[in-house]
């Protein structure tokens, strides 16, 4: 049989190309809910083509062409947010996922689907006319240039706390720079409290122009992560040990206003505003007011409107929020958030289309990311990062309030996510790839359309996918549980939890409180309080599951559905070496043998939870297939070792032949991706005779990884 393309080689060069970039901008359809370390679906495209093509194939030949791999079915027990789901349907290929999160479950299922986008863009403006005033009007500010009604785009919060010793409330400011427009940058006196421009930065000192006060705007009463200055009377103290004592008040006060005036901009008053578009000031009394209004209708309205009241369940991730006194998920947002996002989530659950309502839903996911307390505020890139940006929960000391609603500025409101939702359902209509190309000297991305996403779901659990005239199964449960599906599998590929990388579940909570109030009734998965952790595949020290213990029986379980030609796919991702010994070690456990790896870079280097750390952002893609022992041979432990050196070496000259950039810990999935391959073909003889163990093979080969 002629061996498939990805088990002798892979368009690394190419893939890396359109899959980075990929990372900073996911395609339509990927943006309409947030999720937990999205692949690259350009990866995925490739892999599945790699899996079909022959080993004489052009892969790049067929990338940007049109398939229908009917005949063939695909399983993918951690479909997450559904990348080989939905990049498998484009292929024309049948598709079944399972994954043990409903969360994972309805995006997958939202994403496949098709709507009727006439009838979704009627729905978005019925939306709009039936609520955007209301919403609206919450976010709303008085301009400083013509003193008529402006909208915020974000509203700039601190945190207080009383001095340990003199009880004055102190505001936490890390620093005292409020915004940056064009070069001009906007401080905050921390003396009165106005708002003023500078042309620069200054390194020392700078004089507030209406107190006259001087201050280092570097310099803020925050040292630190934990360390808190009292500026009356010079107390230093620990934070968080304050906090976990529950001893002190600590509370938050808006202190600025970020926002833009349409009747400015239109009439030519831009030139006016520093930038032209958008202005800050200094908090003023009837924008304490208006909120306070707001606070106060939540107080009303909170009664019949549609909010989580559970408790935060103590896990690993959410300690830090028990710890920061967040004793329930809706202490997560302050008032008017929780007013905003309710009504909007009200509007949604009366919606009488199945369909169309969960669209909204899924995109009502988004809108969490974007709308909490946990809102960090980029000065260069003037946006909001969502809660999401990190991979944990990390309580801030100051806060951008976002414009639920939005308008002309502003990222994760309400309109954007609408508008993300419309272009990523006419993405199942006509998806593209990118192809990238050189016009004067500049790269340019052009738009190279084929296929269609249409995921016609099979709901009778017993029926084969083989037999179904439908092409998508999605489960919701355990994939070491018995998965319902008889057809063997011609592809196993997936994307696992990278052990303790990600605790989907305990992040995953704050979006599935919210969601389940609708889909309770509809969905069985929906109605716990919470998404189930015991048997999720993650290593976590509040949980007894052995993670390695888990992965190897989901993959003795999907094993079983294979056709015994079939590929198994799967990536993985991490810096510490001993996990991947032991993922070696499940691979030979579970019965399957290394054919062949691919290293690619996966993650954009400047994302927030990898940035300024010394961390891996190669994905190694491994391909198995059932293991047959009849073709190992021996070989002597030194010339494995020099087989081991001089493939390590070709592979590295390989990444750098094709540009990419090897840093920090990215030689590990080298390392791991080499010796997997020849630690699959040998029994490995020491000097004295015997057989090395599978330890014993990493640790020799990990000392003798040829220098740099």
């Amino acid at each position: 049989m002629t061996p498939k393309l990805i088990e002798e080689t892979f368009p690394i060069k190419e893939i890396s190309q359109l899959a980075v970039p990929e990372r900073s901008s996911y395609k339509p359809i990927y943006q309409i809910s947030k999720w937990f370390a999205r692949r690259s679906s350009s990866m995925f495209r490739a892999i599945i083509l790699g899996c079909v093509l022959s080993s004489n194939d052009n892969l790049m030949d067929s990338f940007y062409v049109e398939h229908n791999f009917k005949d063939l079915i695909l399983l993918d027990p951690f479909m997450g947010g559904g990348t080989s789901i939905i990049e498998g349907l484009r292929l024309g290929i049948k598709c079944v996922g399972v994954d043990i999160n409903p969360i994972a479950w309805f995006i997958t299922k939202t994403e496949a689907e098709l709507v009727d986008i006439h009838e979704l863009g009627r729905a978005i403006s019925e939306c709009v006319n039936q609520i955007e005033d209301e919403i609206k009007n919450y976010y709303q500010t008085t301009c400083p240039i013509c003193q008529g009604i402006a909208d915020i785009i974000y509203a700039h919060w601190i945190k207080t706390v009383s001095c340990v010793r003199c009880k004055t409330q102190i505001p936490i400011f890390r620093n005292f720079i409020v915004g940056k427009i064009l070069q001009k940058w906007f401080l905050l006196c921390p003396k009165c409290s106005f708002i003023f421009e500078s042309e620069k930065l200054p390194s020392t000192t700078i004089e507030c122009p209406k107190c006259f006060y001087k201050f280092n705007p570097r310099s803020g009463n925050r040292i630190g992560r934990q360390k808190v200055k009292c500026y009356q009377c010079n107390t230093h103290f620990n934070l968080l040990k304050v906090i976990k004592s529950n001893s002190i008040e600590i509370s938050s006060e808006m202190y600025a206003i970020e926002g833009f005036c349409h009747s400015c901009f239109s009439n030519s008053n831009k030139k006016k505003l520093s930038s032209g578009l958008r202005f800050f000031k200094a908090t003023d009394r009837d924008d304490l007011i208006r909120y306070e209004h707001a606070k106060e209708q939540w107080k009303i309205e909170s009664s019949f409107l549609p909010w989580p009241k559970e408790k935060i369940p103590d896990g690993e991730v959410t300690k830090v929020l028990l710890n920061h006194q967040y004793l329930y998920w809706s202490d997560l947002f302050n008032e008017r958030q929780l007013l905003a996002l309710s009504k909007i989530l009200g509007y949604i659950s009366d919606i009488s289309n199945d369909i169309i309502q969960e669209m909204f839903l899924a995109t009502f996911i988004n809108l969490l990311n974007h709308n909490n307390t946990f809102t960090r505020y980029s000065l260069n890139g003037q946006k909001v990062e969502g809660i999401f940006a990190r991979h944990d929960f990390h309580p801030l000391s100051s806060f951008a309030e976002n414009n639920v609603w939005g308008t002309k500025f502003g990222r994760g409101t309400w309109i954007k996510c609408l508008k993300r939702l419309y272009l990523g359902k006419k993405y199942n209509i006509s998806p593209y790839n990118s192809r990238y190309e050189i016009k004067k000297g500049k790269k340019v991305a052009k738009k190279i359309f084929s296929g269609k996403i249409e995921g016609k779901l099979e709901k009778i659990p017993k029926k084969s996918i083989l037999r179904s005239t439908n092409n998508l199964k999605l489960f919701c449960h355990d994939s070491g549980e018995r998965i319902d599906e008889i057809a063997p599998f011609d592809l196993i590929i997936t994307d696992p939890p990278y052990v303790d990388n990600i605790n989907y579940s305990e992040l995953s909570d704050f979006l599935y409180v919210w969601i389940r109030l609708v889909l309770a009734d509809k969905y069985q998965w929906f109605k716990l309080k919470e998404t189930p952790k015991g048997e999720e595949a993650i290593a976590s020290k509040n949980r007894e599951l052995n993670y390695f213990k888990k992965l190897l029986n989901i993959f003795n379980n999907v094993k079983r559905l294979m056709k015994p030609s079939g590929l198994f796919i799967f990536t993985f991702h991490h810096s510490d070496r001993d996990f991947w010994v032991q993922i070696a070690d499940i691979i030979l456990l579970s019965g399957f043998r290394v054919i062949k790896t691919h290293t690619i870079p996966s993650e954009a280097r400047n994302v927030l939870n990898i940035r300024n750390k010394k961390s891996i952002s190669f994905d190694l893609i491994i391909v198995c297939k059932i293991q047959s022992l009849d073709n190992y041979s021996e070989i002597a432990c030194s010339e494995f070792i020099k087989q081991f050196q001089e493939l390590y070496i070709l592979r590295r000259k390989e990444l750098e032949k094709a540009n990419i950039t090897i840093k920090d810990l990215d030689y590990l999935a080298i390392f791991a991706g080499v010796l997997m391959e020849l630690e699959f073909k040998y029994i490995i003889k020491a000097p004295s005779g015997e057989n090395l163990s599978h330890t014993q093979i990493w640790e020799i080969s990990y000392n003798n990884i040829p220098q740099n």
